[in-house]
């Protein structure tokens, strides 16, 4: 055996390891047995390199002088030990499976976790590991670093650093906010309430001590926001609307002049958020400032390419969400009447004004032969907008002929061509790389699939084509051919990037279908995929009560505490999960080793409300169940 597949052998046997670790506690004879049979692989290593050092980058490990990168074994432990904040690994002669075994718990703890115990030294430093050397990344090196990088890590260095009161260290982030905004995205901010309440704290922090930056990093969040625009809905604008409250006429004015004049991705949609997330009496204020402010600067004003922004704004179908103050304020600026009485002539205005009057002609029109003309135009016209992908015309049709049917539902025969332009248009949306905003309401609408199921799953698992619209459509057309599914599925298990796809996007869904499809999964998955599986089910509607209760009662420490972590928001699951773990007959003391590991399970998962069951345990009791007696006594010793 030469060097490079020694290397090789023992990357490989880490991966393995790892993904135990992840799935069992640290005394399971499964993770034991993984460890040990793991140390043999660095004798061949130690006769190459010795000291073995492992430095991590984002994606690639740093072996023996080379890049180790691009394989998927590679990225995935780069990834999974950057992620950690861990720099460099060093092994060195003399290492045992003790050493082995406590590293391995360690660095497999969830990146939370990590980071809520002050970053793997701390968790480390406890530990006899004379043969093992971790360094840490310095927090600069994600302000730095390229790519996107975990919210939890942001989430945790903004509020470590609000908490110290490191000023350098917010200054370092204020200064450097456009880059660290840009790794992640609006909707991440909506749903992970650590992220939102630590950017929140990093704000308030700024407000309080440095008013400029504060007002810059409230101006880049909302650049940023606008960029996004993917968060139309009123409870999403609520819960973002508060970041802004402080920036002034003058700010808005700016950011907006900046977005109409520099970013090539500002358009219609970005100016009806903007006029969405702030209220009339702002937008009073506003519209004239950037009225004037555009007049003031001559060079702005005769700029074509800004004149040619300015009118694709107030002529789009859909500026309509704009408030007309905007489009006051942005008409009197291109030089044109509302009224357009003045435009140039636009082959694409001509072709917008013929596609209205056609959607009109179908409302106004009662005569079935009349009627049928029209929607034979109007049929070329869906054609034509599926092709461009003109999302706003196909949901003006699609509102038209709903409309038209309550008036007649024997008109609906009349509608077929239309509607499966418009079919054929959403199925091949939802399969692309980055499915159209809006493409929601397309599939709620959707009655039948132009497809079979056969051919869905050869795009799914032959292709790789999966996201939350995908699987909203399976789910709806295909609930009959689940085992083919997950038949297919199984055969997928070394294709995690798949696996992690298929479970976040059923999370994201959250129906009863989606859950019950999950549960199958499973039965079907490794450890590790169990485990995220579960973690999908925090927030995705009412899973299945029985199901999580089985886990607790059959599977591994780690799922156990997930499941219960799914059931926690509900009071009865609550009792009746920890009368599952703790209430257990226990005669001789067979079921002591169960019994101990489930009160770290409740430790781990900081349940507090099973402290009338541990008091229950830590009472009375025959001899042999005193090391069930002591340890429920140290848990309320350390809650007390």
């Amino acid at each position: 055996m030469n060097k490079d597949e020694a290397l090789i052998d023992f990357l490989k046997a880490l991966r393995i390891v790892l993904n135990n670790a992840s799935a069992y506690p640290k005394e399971h004879p499964y993770f034991i047995k993984s460890v040990e049979s793991f140390k043999e692989k660095f004798d061949p290593i130690f006769i190459f390199l010795e000291p073995l050092k492992i430095g991590i980058t984002p994606d690639s490990l740093f072996i023996d002088g080379r890049h180790w990168r691009k394989q998927g074994l590679y990225v995935d432990l780069a990834q999974l030990w950057h992620l950690r904040k861990i720099k460099s690994v060093e092994f060195r002669r003399g290492l045992t499976a003790e050493e082995l075994l406590g590293f391995f718990a360690a660095v497999s703890l969830p990146v939370r976790e990590i980071l809520k115990a002050g970053g793997l030294q701390n968790i480390l430093g406890s530990q006899d590991l004379p043969h093992i050397a971790v360094e840490e990344l310095d927090y600069s090196e994600f302000l730095r670093s390229e790519g996107e990088e975990a919210k939890d890590i942001w989430a945790y260095l903004f509020k470590e650093a609000v908490q110290k009161v490191d000023a350098q260290r917010l200054s370092d982030f204020a200064d450097n906010f456009e880059n660290i905004i840009s790794k992640f995205r609006t909707k991440d901010l909506l749903e992970d309430e650590e992220l939102l309440k630590s950017v929140r704290s990093f704000l308030d922090y700024l407000k309080a001590q440095n008013s400029d930056k504060f007002n810059s990093c409230s101006r880049e969040l909302l650049r940023s926001v606008l960029r996004d625009k993917g968060v139309f809905e009123e409870k999403n604008l609520e819960m973002i609307r508060h970041f802004f409250t402080d920036l002034g006429k003058d700010d808005l004015t700016e950011e907006l002049i900046r977005g109409i004049t520099q970013d090539e991705n500002f358009n219609y949609q970005s100016l009806a958020l903007f006029s969405r997330l702030f209220d009339e009496d702002t937008h009073i204020q506003v519209a004239p400032a950037l009225s004037e402010k555009i007049k003031g600067a001559a060079a702005l004003k005769a700029d074509p390419r800004v004149r040619k922004k300015i009118k694709e704004l107030f002529l789009s179908p859909e500026s309509t969400e704009i408030s007309p103050l905007y489009r006051h304020a942005l008409i009197s600026l291109s030089g044109e009447r509302e009224g357009g009485a003045h435009f140039e002539f636009s082959r694409g205005q001509a072709q917008e004004n013929y596609r209205y009057i056609l959607l009109n002609l179908v409302l106004a029109e009662d005569d079935p032969q009349a009627l049928a003309l029209v929607l034979e135009r109007l049929e070329k016209e869906c054609l034509a907008a599926a092709g461009g992908k003109s999302l706003w015309f196909l949901k003006k049709a699609a509102e038209v002929l709903d409309e038209k049917a309550k008036t007649d539902s024997a008109l609906i025969p009349m509608f077929e061509g239309i509607e499966k332009h418009i079919g054929d248009f959403t199925e091949n949306a939802v399969f692309s790389e980055e499915p159209e905003a809006g493409i929601d309401y397309f599939i709620t609408r959707l009655k039948k699939s132009a497809s079979d199921a056969g051919a869905y799953l050869k795009k799914i698992f032959e292709e790789g084509r999966v996201n939350v619209h995908v699987l909203a459509l399976w789910l709806k057309f295909f609930p009959q051919d689940e085992p083919l599914f997950l038949e297919r599925l199984k055969s997928k298990r070394s294709d995690t990037d798949l696996q992690e796809k298929v479970i976040r996007s059923l999370g994201r869904i959250g129906s009863p279908e989606a859950l019950r499809m999950l549960e199958g999964m499973f039965y079907l998955s490794m450890p590790m995929v169990k485990l995220e599986i579960l973690r999908s089910m925090r927030n995705s509607g009412e899973p299945d009560k029985e199901f999580l209760f089985s886990v607790l009662e059959n599977e591994t420490f780690f799922l156990k505490k997930e499941a219960l972590l799914v059931l926690s928001d509900d009071e009865y699951c609550r009792r009746q999960a920890m009368e599952k773990l703790l209430m257990l007959p226990n005669p001789f003391g067979k079921k002591n080793k169960l019994l101990l590991e489930n009160i770290k399970v409740i430790e781990d998962a900081s349940f507090r409300d099973a402290r009338p069951y541990l008091e229950a345990l830590s009472k009375g009791g025959f001899f042999w169940s005193r090391s069930v007696r002591k340890k429920a006594q140290e848990l309320l010793k350390k809650w007390a």
